[in-house]
This record gives C-alpha cells, sequence and structure tokens, in this order.
C-alpha cells in the first residue's frame, strides 16, 4: 500500500482489548511501521451504556479491558518509539447513556485521544443489529442524530467519530436509500456545535471498504462541515485487524483536498497537532 501524502495519521483503530478486535498492539504498530505511516492512535471501544452491569453486556468488561488496553499500549509505544508513533485513545460509545460511567473511563489513563461515538440510540440494540424498513430506518436515524448532538455538546471528547454510522446498514446493507437532506438542520447543528467548541469531525474510511462504499460521513456533508466553516478533521481507518489498518487514508485525504481543506489533525494529550495536505 502506497500513499500520496507525505505525511500519513490513522486517528481510528482497534487492538484485541476491543471486543471486535483481534490484534496485538505490537502487530498494530508493526504494519504501521511497515506501511509507513507516521501517527497511530489505538481507540478500544469502551461503550458507556455496558459500564455499569458487565455481567449482561455482550461487549464485556470495561472495566477490566481498557486498563488492559492502556497497559499494552504504554508497552508498545517503548518498543516501537522509533518506528512508529502511537498515540493512546478511547473510542467512548453512548456517553450520554450513563454520564458517571463515562467519566469514570476517561478517568482510567491521561488519553491522549477520545473518539466519541453512537453505537446505539437508547434503550436500542447496535444498529449492525436492527432489522429496517424505510420507516423505521427514518425514524431512528432521527433519534441518532439528536443523540449525537447530545454528544457534540456534552464536548468531554476530542473527535466525532464516523457520523452516519447507521447508514453502514441502513443503505450498505439493507440498500434503503435515504434522504440525507430531511435531517440536514440536526446535521447542521452537530457541525456548528463541533465547530463552536474546537472539536474535531472525523472522515472514516471504513465505508469505503464496506457496502456501503462511501466515507463516513460521506463527501457531501463533509463539504457541508466546510461550508459552514469547519477546518478540524480526523481520519481513521477504523480497522480491527492488521490488514485494515491504513486502508482508504489515501482516499480520505484526497476527498478532504479536493474539497478545500489544507491540514487535517492528529491528538497529542487532547491538543490538536496539525499535518498539511501535501502530496508527495
Amino acid at each position: 500500500m502506497g500513499y500520496d501524502f507525505k505525511f500519513i495519521c490513522d486517528c481510528h483503530c482497534h487492538s484485541k482489548w476491543s471486543f471486535d478486535g483481534c490484534e496485538e498492539t505490537d502487530d498494530m504498530c508493526r504494519q504501521a511501521a511497515r506501511l509507513g505511516i507516521d501517527v497511530i492512535t489505538i481507540t478500544d471501544h469502551c461503550e458507556v451504556n455496558g459500564w455499569s452491569n458487565p455481567q449482561d453486556s455482550e461487549f464485556g468488561n470495561f472495566q477490566a479491558l481498557i486498563p488492559q488496553s492502556v497497559i499494552h499500549m504504554k508497552e508498545s509505544q517503548k518498543k516501537f518509539a522509533n518506528q512508529v508513533k502511537l498515540l493512546r485513545g478511547i473510542e467512548l460509545g453512548q456517553a450520554m447513556q450513563d454520564l458517571d460511567a463515562a467519566d469514570k473511563a476517561l478517568a482510567l489513563d491521561d488519553f491522549d485521544f477520545v473518539l466519541a461515538s453512537v453505537h446505539n440510540i437508547r434503550d436500542t440494540q447496535d444498529f449492525y443489529w436492527l432489522n429496517y424498513t424505510r420507516e423505521f430506518a427514518e425514524d431512528i436515524l432521527y433519534s441518532y442524530f439528536k443523540e449525537v448532538l447530545e454528544v457534540a455538546k456534552w464536548n468531554k471528547f476530542d473527535s466525532l467519530a464516523h457520523l452516519t454510522y447507521p447508514l453502514r446498514y441502513i443503505t450498505g446493507r439493507e440498500n434503503i436509500k435515504i434522504n440525507i437532506s430531511n435531517y440536514y438542520s440536526l446535521i447542521d447543528e452537530i457541525f456548528k456545535t463541533l465547530i463552536k467548541n474546537n472539536k474535531a469531525l472525523e472522515i472514516n474510511t471504513s465505508g469505503l471498504r464496506q457496502e456501503i462504499g462511501t466515507t463516513l460521513p460521506d463527501k457531501d456533508l463533509l463539504q457541508r462541515y466546510y461550508s459552514l466553516g469547519g477546518r478540524l478533521m480526523t481520519i481513521g481507518s477504523d480497522a480491527h485487524k492488521v490488514q485494515d489498518l491504513g486502508k482508504g487514508i489515501n482516499r480520505g485525504l484526497h476527498i478532504l483536498k479536493d474539497i478545500g481543506f489544507k491540514e487535517y489533525a492528529y491528538f497529542e494529550k487532547h491538543s490538536p497537532v496539525m499535518v498539511q495536505i501535501i502530496e508527495k
């Protein structure tokens, strides 16, 4: 895999300490070095709504998993210090569903980067597991964007992950076409909140290797964010295995460049480090 740009970051990937990951942190670092990726941030999952009752969670015990993730990231940082810059992150899911648990999770480490996501709305399974009709899809998307707006206003994160995540399954898997303009008012409010609070938006490239075939969010919504004044972006492959690390980053950066973005960011100690989008 070659890259067209001088500096490459992948700010969203997972190790085996995510319930759906399978890789050692060392192996993720080794792959990043082999590919010529300059910076990776491992962002293992912490689904906040499963924190307090791990015995009832299909995703495991985050009170045990996240400390292990931190330990292994610290070890890998030492081993690979001269090969790749590894930063310690967490993907915090559904923060608004248990604010106390969210705070406890964030206190487990001095994370460099907090990626906020919504994988399910309140009292509902992950969007992956749902069966969709058009009416149900349209209704649940409205609830989804409302909860994402709550997260944006909560503000205890650095970047907002994979906006339009439900479309992976609604459009990608079920082939239900959605008129996203029906949600522009909510999406614009999300964007304006991010911009006001100096928080980043993620361009997630996982959709490029999935049935939906687009980044999350897609180019049209990224253009909308840009037109509202949004300039702070992170980029991530959302890799859960070594062979997906860095996938789609090249195309994602081309999309940002085409829109007019001059730079993107990775986060170190919650501060954005800006990287110019310059081709080799």
